[in-house]
């Protein structure tokens, strides 16, 4: 006969069996199913390779099947069945689950089987295997989303004998509804939101809460907190894992995903665009570099590895991935054996695999195929390249050229590069790239004119992956430069006397190239360009000041030598320009920014405007080149067993499927009306980053071993309306959160706390420790440093770890971040696989190594550290303690004045208290104590003046400062010992 879809006969046995249940009934999938998957179904489930006796205990047909005369289950009939026979049994070696296995079951679960049994044993389909149903609502309940939502609340603490809470005070729901949809909180917004804050907070109605919600989900700010949740799901970093962890240029992919949110595009569309845009028809750039997503995989550039096996294990990680984030399914033990408690056998897991064993991409160094795509801007930068563009072109053109760029009329190499002239005059390096190589580049100068400098231009080039050395690492290192001039009276070395550039590496200055002898593999020797930072994929340039100028008096040919000898090989340049120039003084005027400098600054904004990253993407092979899909051997890549080709797994697949056989095909199938997973999962996810715990805890796993949802009712109510809303993210929040369930005072009773001790029945509001991000993205906002920058490549804030080595690799030196950098949002932080900020490790953010699901929260000594010495944390605490100084209200300071008043310093206080965490009022006594350690600390800083300048991170001759200075030096370092505890207080790290 032909198998049914699950969910078919779960809603056959539904319709036939739920009006006849009475309270004493025992239900299968609430009672039974957990017993048997805690004890049972490992040795007698699905996995027919290593199912025991032949027995198999999670389907009817198989614990009812006659075994000569008995059976494990006998309807009706508890004492004919084995099974309970079994396990009451006294005998050591007949009892189950054996004793080398596990304890005996108690007597309570035994009893629940047996009652089981004697009402006929009957089996149900798991309950998350079967769609959703929208359940009902009673009329009197409302209509809104929100009201079903308290309604179905209320029903399970009724159960309980519970009841919700009254709503939260008007300022407390502010910053809890600010920092759950934008990770921010309430001080951070611009004027729009700032008005519907002071309008609900003049009239706390729920039309004005409405209007609230609606403001902060049209924010950058929410589309960007939200990617973060994204970010996990994708495995997202900068890096490409394993030992040598080398960079990868991915972020425009973040942006992507920012973008999409904040167009409010809908789940479904962004989902099928990350798992299979690039086969949408006329698949445009945006949508094939969703699919990014997937090739957020690690990668193994290692010597000596096998590209096929890491290649294998990526194509695994996103089967994985896929199931894991759009289905809370696991499906990595099918891997190897049938998944031994949920519908997936072993060879199906292959056919599934082999829906994404048919990419371009190789696990090969260079990341191919990749995508050229222009990153996005904020506002503010596309509105000025649109306008100050135009302007420098006009100025440049009125002006004289100071370069003169030169084409060589030979070009050599010592150890066999090859060149090529491009059209720009640049020279393009080809074919072998040696361990050390010298370039000789020979040009003609015609008669009357000079050169007293040389500019050497180092150009990124697609055939270097739009990095500027040959490698593929982006670095090089320029060992030596020299210049010989070729006439009648032979050849004759000039000497350079001076240089700079654009950047150099530390101790790695130009300078160091024009030396007259060069030790080969010198370390510190050479120009080098290699670090994120400066994007090593960027335009970089140095100038080279001969001793005395070369002239002219009739043509004369001159070589420039480039020498590559470094410690490390196969550092040469890739793509190069040569100029010279006749005026003096070149290297000199170059530093202080008066050589050509408009034209520098039209360089710079031109390569804004033309900007192109090269990103990772998926692209399927030809259906003539498509790969064969072997089921392997124990999970074994080189174990081949039978071959197989994409097909969806027949549990979950609707009677009338007709999807295509690639990764639309699937993508579709997720998707699909009838699949009674994708809506629930993805609901589940959003439920849990507000609530702080999912409907069902176990996010990352639907199957049956799973939690239960704690409101089945409710999830299957907000799943239908989230499909019946088109798929609207900030529709499914927007239900949440305008709940009356939700907007609960976070107070809770005694009855509560015995009865729902993890609120998991919303007895109470929601109140969970903020997340890595916001934690840091908070505190820099109540310092007023965050930067509202949107977009952009990854940054690099203050971190205790200066050098990251790597095998292999040479490791990177981290760079600290300028200007806005230094302050973004902690999402554009650059991740290092090998080396995740510290922040994020101690606050429990995943290392991208693979999807994450949810973050698990700890509390530990090292989070305090983290929040009370962090340079981020000390220097928000100056941020907020200056604003405190500066309150005009409080301090009035004057000459003769040598201390703050009482008064003064507990309106400051009150003043930093309201504005960390949003409250009107503070705490009198919370005051007072904190004005106690402000006068601790003055006094302990009057006596070093020293450690107040290194407190407020102010770099002064102490003995210089006048009475005044020193006071408000004082002062500031005081004052920012108590904004440092007032960010560390849990009313600030928690929400």
């Amino acid at each position: 006969m032909q198998q049914r879809p699950v969910w078919i006969l779960t809603t056959l046995f539904s319709v036939f069996c739920l009006g006849s249940l009475r309270a004493d009934d025992i239900r299968f999938n609430e009672q039974v199913r957990p017993i048997l998957s805690r004890h049972c179904i490992a040795c007698h489930g699905p996995d027919e390779d290593d199912r025991q006796a032949g027995l198999r205990l999670d389907t009817f047909a198989g614990a009812t099947e006659d075994f000569g005369g008995y059976a494990a289950v006998a309807p009706g009939d508890p004492d004919a069945s084995e099974i309970i026979v079994r396990i009451v049994t006294d005998d050591e070696d007949m009892r189950m689950p054996p004793a080398d296995h596990a304890e005996p079951l108690p007597a309570e679960d035994v009893e629940i089987l047996r009652k089981w049994i004697e009402q006929g044993a009957d089996y149900q389909i798991h309950w998350s295997f079967n769609p959703p149903q929208r359940p009902e609502v009673p009329t009197e309940s409302g209509s809104e989303p929100q009201d079903a939502v308290d309604y179905f609340i209320d029903q399970r603490l009724k159960s309980s004998d519970l009841e919700r809470n009254g709503p939260g005070s008007p300022r407390a729901l502010v910053r809890r509804v600010s920092l759950d949809l934008t990770g921010l909180p309430p001080i951070a917004h611009d004027d729009t939101v700032q008005k519907a804050i002071q309008q609900y907070l003049g009239d706390a109605t729920e039309a004005h809460f409405a209007s609230l919600v609606d403001c902060l989900l049209e924010t950058p700010a929410y589309a960007e907190h939200w990617s973060s949740m994204w970010l996990d799901l994708a495995r997202y970093a900068d890096t490409v894992g394993y030992a040598g962890d080398e960079q990868r240029d991915i972020w425009p992919w973040r942006d992507w995903l920012i973008a999409s949110m904040l167009e409010n595009k809908s789940y479904k569309d962004m989902s099928i665009e990350m798992i299979a845009g690039d086969l949408l028809p006329n698949a445009t750039d945006d949508q094939r570099l969703a699919t990014a997503f997937h090739r957020n995989t690690l990668s193994n550039n290692e010597g000596g590895t096998n590209d096929e096996e890491f290649r294998t294990i990526a194509i695994k990680d996103r089967l994985s991935t896929t199931l894991n984030t759009w289905m809370g399914l696991t499906v990595r033990c099918a891997e190897c054996h049938s998944h031994k408690y949920d519908p997936i056998s072993h060879v199906e897991y292959y056919q599934l695999l082999d829906y994404f064993n048919q990419s371009q991409d190789a696990d090969r160094r260079d990341d191919s195929p990749k995508l050229s795509v222009p990153p996005r801007r904020d506002r503010e930068l596309a509105n000025t390249l649109k306008t100050t563009l135009p302007k420098l072109r006009e100025k440049v053109a009125s002006q004289p050229v100071v370069w003169t760029q030169r084409r060589p009329i030979e070009m050599k190499s010592e150890n066999g590069t090859s060149f090529k002239q491009l059209d720009d005059n640049s020279i393009l390096a080809t074919g072998t790239n040696p361990h050390r190589e010298t370039y000789e580049m020979t040009f003609e100068l015609p008669p009357g004119e000079s050169v007293n400098s040389i500019r050497l231009e180092v150009i990124p080039h697609l055939k270097n992956d739009g990095k500027l050395e040959r490698s593929g690492e982006g670095a090089f290192i320029l060992s030596q430069i020299r210049l010989v001039r070729h006439d009648e009276d032979g050849d004759t070395r000039l000497q350079f006397s001076d240089a700079e550039a654009d950047y150099h590496q530390p101790n790695n200055h130009p300078r160091t190239a024009i030396k007259e002898t060069v030790e080969s593999g010198a370390h510190q020797q050479g120009w080098a360009v290699r670090h994120p930072v400066t994007e090593f994929t960027a335009h970089h340039e140095a100038v080279f000041e001969l001793s005395e100028p070369l002239q002219a008096e009739q043509p004369v040919r001159f070589t420039v030598y480039l020498r590559h000898d470094a410690p490390w090989i196969k550092l040469n340049l890739g793509c190069f320009r040569i100029s010279t120039t006749q005026v003096e003084n070149a290297a000199e005027r170059y530093r202080d920014g008066d050589l050509d400098a408009d034209r520098i600054e039209l360089r710079r904004w031109e390569k804004l405007a033309s900007e192109r990253v090269r990103v990772p993407v998926m692209e399927e092979k030809p259906k003539q080149k498509y790969r064969e899909t072997f089921v392997m051997l124990g999970g074994n890549y080189l174990s081949h067993g039978e071959q197989v080709s994409a097909k969806l797994p027949k549990a979950f697949l609707p009677e009338s499927a007709d999807f295509r056989n690639d990764r639309l095909g699937m993508a579709n199938w997720i998707f699909d009306d009838a699949n009674p997973l994708t809506a629930r999962v993805a609901v589940n996810r959003y439920w849990a980053r507000i609530v702080g715990v999912g409907l069902v805890e176990t996010e990352e796993d639907f199957g049956t071993q799973g939690t239960p949802p704690t409101h089945p009712d409710l999830l299957d109510y907000l799943a239908v309306e989230f499909q019946e809303s088109g798929w609207d993210v900030r529709h499914l929040i927007k239900s949440i959160v305008m709940s009356q369930s939700y907007q609960q005072s976070q107070t809770a009773s005694a009855a509560a706390l015995e009865k729902d001790p993890r609120n998991r029945l919303l007895s109470r509001g929601p109140r969970v420790r903020l997340q890595a991000e916001v934690v840091r993205d908070q505190a820099l906002a109540a310092a007023g440093l965050l930067s509202n920058k949107l977009y952009g490549p990854p940054v690099y804030p203050p971190s205790p770890i200066k050098r990251v080595v790597n095998a292999f690799t040479g490791g990177m030196t981290w760079q600290e971040s300028k200007g806005d950098d230094r302050y973004r949002r902690a999402l554009y932080t650059y991740l290092k696989r090998s080396s995740p900020h510290p922040l994020f490790e101690t606050f429990d953010m995943s290392s991208r190594d693979v999807c994450s699901l949810r973050r698990l929260r700890t509390n530990t000594p090292l989070q305090s550290f983290m929040t009370l010495n962090d340079i981020t944390f000390i220097e928000a605490a100056r941020g907020l303690a200056e604003s405190m100084l500066a309150q005009p209200s409080f301090s009035t300071r004057s000459s003769d004045t040598k201390s703050l008043s009482d008064t003064e310093i507990q309106g400051m206080i009150g003043f930093g208290l309201s504005r960390a965490l949003f409250i009107e009022e503070p705490p009198v006594n919370q005051i007072d104590i904190l004005a106690g350690l402000y006068r601790d600390c003055r006094e302990r800083y009057q006596a070093d003046v020293k450690a107040a300048a290194d407190m407020a991170g102010q770099s002064v001759n102490v003995k210089q400062l006048s009475d005044i200075e020193r006071d408000q030096l004082i002062d500031l370092a005081s004052m920012t010992v108590v904004s440092n505890v007032i960010l560390n207080l849990d009313g600030f790290l928690n929400n």
